[in-house]
């Protein structure tokens, strides 16, 4: 994403020893949704000002009678089946399945951060640390560090750690998530309403009230169909504006009066693998034709997962929101990872001359396609170095196969050719040497990421693809 001196307010840009008397001013709005409903809300935004990006969407459940908690890896994204943008009743930017999106996202968060921040904003808790065996002053394993102490058992495999206690949604907690983190066109960008002469709306699909927004903890086997519902007294937009002074807005209008930027947009494509020897030889188009596509991303999702109860993924820590690693040998015993044969096909050329399967370049991949590295261990990603304790956190045990070990098994690749994809689109060749068979069918998504620009021009805003 580029951008022009114009592009930036006056306020903003280094005027270096230039004297200035401009009035800059905050103005925060806290919004209702017009539309409220467990499957659906709709926010609308004043056209004034300049709006800050970081603005928040708060939410909270009713309290609901049994121990539940978020998902470890989104948090309270995993309420967010489809994310809008909406100006003038065209779509701006959507992205389809967020909670996963926001799942790989969320993988390049400093663990730093999620200890000290994101648990107590978003909710989100993967953040490890080494943990010393129980009474000695030794450590051999990786496990959760949130600033709680594990409870020692007398066998390591008992010792167990909790989350805090106003994590718990029986604790009615208030979570929230930020535009930008929503909408991607809205990243690093502060958008002139002011200049608007359309509505600007918010939309959020909602998942599941059943299975899909939160986990129970081990023992609540018979309550893990417990739905857990909006609370409407806590979900608002709290919207930033800044305001100059009336000469500066205006100047600001006048210098961008054909104002554009460029963004990425998110375009999913999913599959189902019904079967082992599917998974090995999977070969399919994935988008993306006459588009510029800079980067993309893969994950397999199952709906069975779980140690004890299978069929249901409110029963582990991670929920439906995690990227499953290849299996071998048995599971229970000496599940470990097997291999991902991958290559991609663009313009009939494949972007690596021999398939990669190492899972240590697969990782390399992911590090590359996003300038960060995923914050997960080597057991995490590929069920590989036996590094997570055999201790539990809220009852699950950490290194079980359903838990954390191998369930951060993204694959990404890049296109720094700058070309654009020709009319075939891009072509996935992927072969997964084995699934468990208890936890088939497999979901894959693909998210193909497209260049695309906003234009706003004498008030009305619309998007072209690059």
């Amino acid at each position: 994403m580029s951008y022009s001196k114009d592009d930036i307010p006056d306020f903003l840009q280094d005027v270096g020893g230039e004297e200035s008397d401009s009035q800059q001013r905050i103005d925060t709005d806290i919004l209702e949704p017009v539309i409220f409903s467990d499957t659906f809300l709709r926010f609308q935004l004043q056209n004034k000002g300049i709006l800050n990006p970081k603005s928040r969407i708060t939410f909270s459940f009713q309290s609901p009678s049994k121990d539940s908690f978020l998902p470890l890896g989104v948090g309270i994204g995993s309420l967010i089946q489809r994310a809008t943008l909406k100006i003038g009743g065209k779509t701006i930017c959507e992205v389809d399945d967020w909670s996963h999106y926001s799942y790989y996202k969320s993988l390049f968060t400093d663990q730093q951060v999620v200890k000290d921040r994101e648990q107590y904003v978003s909710g989100r808790a993967i953040s490890n640390a080494v943990v010393y065996e129980d009474n000695a002053n030794t450590s051999k394993f990786v496990g959760m560090d949130l600033g709680r102490e594990f409870t020692v058992a007398n066998a390591s495999t008992d010792t167990d750690m909790k989350l805090q206690t106003f994590q718990k949604l029986n604790s009615t907690p208030v979570f929230s998530l930020s535009l930008d983190e929503l909408i991607p066109c809205l990243r690093s960008v502060s958008l002139p309403l002011f200049m608007l002469k359309e509505e600007v709306q918010i939309e959020l699909t909602l998942a599941s009230t059943v299975g899909k927004r939160a986990c129970f903890e081990a023992t609540l086997e018979a309550d893990k169909d417990t739905a857990i519902q909006l609370n409407q007294d806590d979900v608002r937009l709290i919207a930033d504006y800044t305001f100059l002074d009336g000469e500066a807005m205006n100047r600001y209008a006048s210098a961008n009066k054909d104002f554009q930027y460029t963004f990425l947009e998110p375009r999913l494509t999913k599959t189902t693998i019904s079967s082992v020897a599917e998974g090995q030889n999977l070969v399919r188009n994935v988008g993306g034709a006459g588009r510029r596509v800079p980067k993309m991303f893969v994950m397999v999702t199952t709906d069975k997962s779980g140690s004890s109860v299978k069929d249901h993924n409110q029963m582990t820590l991670l929920n439906d929101y995690r990227a499953v690693a290849t299996y071998t040998g048995s599971e229970g015993s000496d599940f470990e990872y097997g291999s991902l044969t991958a290559n991609i096909k663009k313009n009939d050329a494949f972007i690596f001359p021999i398939d990669r399967s190492n899972s240590a370049l697969h990782y390399h991949g992911v590090q590359q396609t996003e300038g960060a590295v995923p914050h997960v261990t080597r057991e995490m990603y590929a069920r590989q170095g036996n590094s997570l304790a055999p201790s539990k956190f809220e009852g699950y045990t950490l290194d079980a196969e359903s838990e954390l070990s191998g369930q951060f098994f993204v694959n990404a690749f890049r296109f720094p050719d700058g070309q654009r994809v020709d009319s075939r689109g891009l072509e996935i060749h992927f072969k997964y040497s084995g699934f468990a068979v208890d936890e088939l069918p497999m979901t894959q998504r693909v998210y193909i990421e497209l260049e695309k620009r906003m234009v706003i021009r004498d008030g009305v805003v619309d998007t072209v693809f690059e």
